[in-house]
């Protein structure tokens, strides 16, 4: 147990799986903890003493499901491995820990979801020199940083970076340089901070004892290392290395090198914040937060993991470069105009594996011969797309070559080299497991071909020896056998005893026979297990040497597999253009959206055929500004502001946008206030929610975003409502003059087109026929005429006598509201009696006066003048309610 509690010590914040045998056992808190959150039966050691230690196990070959299980709880596993043979070991055999898990540092590609990174975030920093993030994928070598200004940008990148494990400033002693003197307090403030943003998120402290970040990244990064950047960007730099450092603590028996740094920019990426990637559904739907009904599942048309991945941040990171855009975009024309080279570079796409994983396991010194089997197939299917990529390129109309940065052309270097030499050296059913060797193909070594002769000679060997000792003894049921406890020998029954010659040596009686043994046989023995000892051993030894010379190409190969992975995200993004008919849009600076007949990539595939309504969208940051959109529930005024944020993502990654012609003025942000609902967790109401979000926009947005807004002051009274949403809405075209979206119930905002110079009124038309309600879904000039609100909730299944009620009070209400002033914002409130205005009342005189002396009414509305509430016993007031119900009831 000493062992083991040397190993606990120095991983005390880790659950250690401590082999013994064919078992990893914990001990302690952790097997007491273990055995309850997996169901495991929880023993003891030392059970005759008086303090026995808890116990739990898993057997070894199922170690991986566990792990899993426990890293998605949130923990860290070390697993402490034995470092010597049992059978050779002197005394206690040595352990120690290989390898830590986390849940953002896991190299188990069955643990990983393959169409997403696994990123360990960290950072660095304070509000008063800025903040540093920076991520890194240990499977795949994906290592990026930047700096934000302010905590609110800060958390903006962490959910575009949606890492698995965020490291955070030690908080403890003074070890790290976050951590000195007054700083102290901000180090922790920044904790609270993250913690209260992301509750789920794991969040770990800092390796204690960190060094200097410039040291480990110039170690970590080789040549690539920048000299400039601690200076140019060091909250950046300050991240970096502690991202690097937590990953590095977690494998202790492999160099984890990484083959770059890319440090980027905020301002070089179109900022979609957490609610805007909610909102607009890119990577999952609001309703059930899964990926059916997101944009990524229409757009992921891609063959390979990789590729998939690169979708992904290509969704998140949209670009803002006009000349990287148009890069991306003449790639994906070029594929779409030419379909039989298309679907060629598609199929041999399918059939490459996930060539950066692959990598990233032979780095970090864990890839099996199965892995590096697959690798060299993949490799060798480079230039069949090469080739499929090339007539692509040659197809294209009016297209020009750009050389080494066009993004259709791999480069000379495939890995041929080093995909031959794979394909030469292993057998292409190579096993996932090294240890029972068979992998290595015959010619690669003489010495290898020897042995195996020798190992695989051993059947025709044992029937020779067989054979010669039946004639020479004269016994015809004579057999050579073998079992694992004595070996080979050879077996004679009871009846030929006296036939057993005597250079025979006794060395097992059984119920009908006798078994003995040579010297030949002793000879024979020795040297076929010789044999397969050196096979194995020659087996391992022409593996790692392969393996090492994978992971010392590991930059080279990491290029290539980037190159592969942006082709199958271009040519995906060109298979969905083709297949539902999108146009490449005009992506300039100019500021203004102006999109004919758009549509919404998600809604339109899950509608009918032909069923979708495409409308015309013109924002222009000196015209039409803002749009009020008003009309009907269900007549899709919320699918139309979402279709143009998503055309400007869609178009700002360089893919086509489903139009008919569209012109994109590059934004710097696109922000969404789309509904909202209560956070219980953090006390906050619907109205509150609302609130922050819409503040967030305010506080951030510029001349150059889109702003989609979405019902803002629902959540609250009437009168509050309307007031806010008029004052937000001027506040975008005085103030922020940002473009914008803005859908409402409230009509009363329509008011604002005749007001402000760049607000337009368009309205979501629906029909009345014949009593039932008719969505055209079509966009017209001008406020919607009503809302239709009562034949929405009469569609719904509201019961009848309910409807006609609500077609009384509106009538009363509509009556109410013919004497209001044209154009005023909201009927004003009288004066109370301290001088404050008067709440609006949601019904005005309709609950004051009775509306119809129909049905009941007048008399219920009466008995609840007379009532005196205080003076009611919970039995009187049941009875109350009871006639008063038979009273409004028609069969009453």
């Amino acid at each position: 147990m000493r062992q083991y509690l040397d190993v606990k010590a120095r991983y005390p914040d880790a659950i250690v799986f401590f082999r013994l045998g064919d078992f990893y056992e914990m001990f302690y808190e952790d097997a007491t903890y273990v055995a309850r959150a997996l169901d495991l039966t929880l023993t003891t050691r030392d059970k005759g003493k008086e303090d026995p230690v808890p116990m739990c196990g898993v057997p070894h070959h199922a170690v991986r499901g566990y792990v899993a299980k426990l890293t998605e709880l949130g923990h860290r596993v070390a697993l402490c491995e034995q470092l010597e043979d049992p059978r050779i070991a002197r005394g206690i055999v040595k352990r120690d820990v290989v390898r830590v898990v986390t849940p953002g540092v896991n190299l188990d590609e069955e643990s990983l979801d393959p169409r997403a990174p696994s990123f360990v975030a960290a950072v660095a920093g304070d509000p008063r020199r800025g903040y540093g993030l920076a991520f890194l994928d240990v499977s795949t070598g994906d290592f990026r940083a930047t700096e934000a200004s302010t905590a609110d940008a800060l958390i903006d990148e962490i959910a575009r970076a949606d890492p698995r494990e965020i490291v955070l400033p030690r908080t403890g002693p003074a070890t790290s340089p976050d951590d000195v003197g007054a700083r102290g307090e901000e180090v922790r403030a920044l904790g609270a901070l993250l913690r209260r943003a992301y509750p789920r998120l794991p969040q770990t402290d800092a390796p204690a004892g960190e060094a200097a970040p410039e040291a480990l990244l110039r170690e970590a990064l080789g040549a690539a290392f920048d000299p400039g950047l601690a200076e140019r960007a060091p909250m950046a730099a300050a991240a970096a290395g502690r991202a690097l450092a937590y990953a590095r603590a977690t494998q202790p028996g492999a160099a984890l090198a990484v083959p770059r740094l890319e440090v980027f920019q905020r301002a070089d990426y179109l900022v979609l914040d957490e609610q805007a990637r909610a909102h607009l559904e890119l990577l999952e739907s609001l309703q059930d937060r899964r990926r059916t009904g997101s944009l990524i599942e229409v757009l992921d048309e891609t063959r390979s993991a990789m590729g998939s991945r690169l979708l992904r941040r290509w969704l998140l990171f949209p670009l803002c470069d006009l000349r990287a855009i148009r890069r991306r975009q003449d790639a994906v024309e070029s594929l779409v105009g030419a379909q039989g080279a298309r679907d060629r570079a598609r199929r041999a796409l399918a059939e490459i594996a996930d060539l950066e994983r692959l990598v990233g396991r032979a780095r970090l010194g864990v890839a099996t011969p199965r892995d590096l089997a697959v690798l060299g197939r993949s490799l060798g299917l480079l230039p069949e797309l090469g080739a499929a990529l090339g007539e692509a390129r040659a197809a294209q109309i009016g297209g020009t070559d750009e050389g080494p940065a066009d993004p259709l052309r791999l480069g000379d270097d495939l890995g041929a080299d080093l995909g031959a030499e794979i394909v030469r050296t292993l057998r292409p059913d190579a096993p996932a497991v090294p240890k029972d060797g068979g992998y290595v193909n015959p010619g690669v070594s003489a010495e290898l071909d020897e042995v195996c002769a020798i190992a695989s000679g051993g059947r025709e060997r044992l029937t020779a020896i067989e054979a010669r000792e039946r004639a020479r003894t004269g016994i015809p049921s004579l057999k050579v056998k073998f079992n694992n406890v004595f070996g080979y020998y050879i077996e004679v029954t009871r009846a030929h005893l006296g036939s057993v010659p005597a250079d025979y040596t006794r060395k097992q009686t059984v119920a009908n026979a006798e078994r003995f043994v040579t010297s030949e046989l002793t000879e024979f023995e020795r040297q076929i297990l010789g044999a397969d000892e050196r096979r194995l051993a020659l087996e391992l030894e022409i593996f790692t040497r392969l393996r090492e010379a994978v992971a010392a190409a590991a930059e080279r190969l990491l290029g290539i597999a980037a190159r592969v992975a942006a082709v199958d995200t271009l040519a995906a993004l060109a298979e969905v253009a083709h297949r539902n008919g999108y146009c490449r849009p005009v992506v300039d600076d100019s500021g203004i959206i102006d999109i004919t007949d758009g549509r919404h990539p998600v809604v339109e595939r899950l509608a009918a055929a032909g069923q979708f309504v495409p409308n015309d969208v013109r924002l222009d940051p000196d015209g039409d500004q803002i749009w009020i959109v008003t009309g009907p529930n269900m007549a899709g005024k919320s699918t139309l502001i979402r279709q143009v944020a998503l055309s400007v993502v869609m178009a700002q990654m360089g893919g086509f946008v489903p139009a008919r012609t569209a012109r994109i003025g590059v934004c710097d942000r696109v922000f969404t206030r789309v509904g909202a609902g209560d956070n219980l967790a953090r006390g906050e109401s619907t109205f509150l929610v609302e609130m922050r979000e819409t503040a967030h926009i305010l506080r951030y947005a510029s001349a150059r975003s889109l702003v989609v807004l979405d019902e803002i002051g629902r959540g609250t009274s009437t009168y509050d409502g309307v007031s806010i949403a008029w004052a937000v809405a001027e506040h975008l075209h005085d103030r922020v003059r940002a473009k914008t979206l803005f859908a409402t119930h409230y009509h009363e905002l329509c008011a604002l087109g005749d007001l402000h110079p760049r607000v337009r009124n368009v309205s979501v038309t629906a029909r009345e026929w014949k009593g039932e309600v008719v969505f055209l879904r079509k966009l017209s000039p001008g406020g919607a005429s009503r809302s239709f609100g009562i034949e929405v909730a009469k569609l719904a299944g509201l019961p009848p006598a309910l409807i006609e009620r609500a077609r009384a009070i509106l009538r009363t209400l509509e009556a109410d509201g013919a004497a209001r002033p044209a154009g005023a914002p909201h009927p004003v409130a009288p004066a109370q009696a301290d001088g404050s205005a008067a709440q609006l009342g949601l019904f005005g005189s309709a609950l004051r006066e009775p509306l119809e002396p129909s049905d009941g009414v007048a008399e219920v509305i009466a008995a609840l003048r007379a009532v005196d509430p205080d003076q009611l016993s919970p039995r009187a007031a049941l009875d109350l309610v009871a006639e008063l119900t038979r009273k409004l009831t028609p069969s009453g």
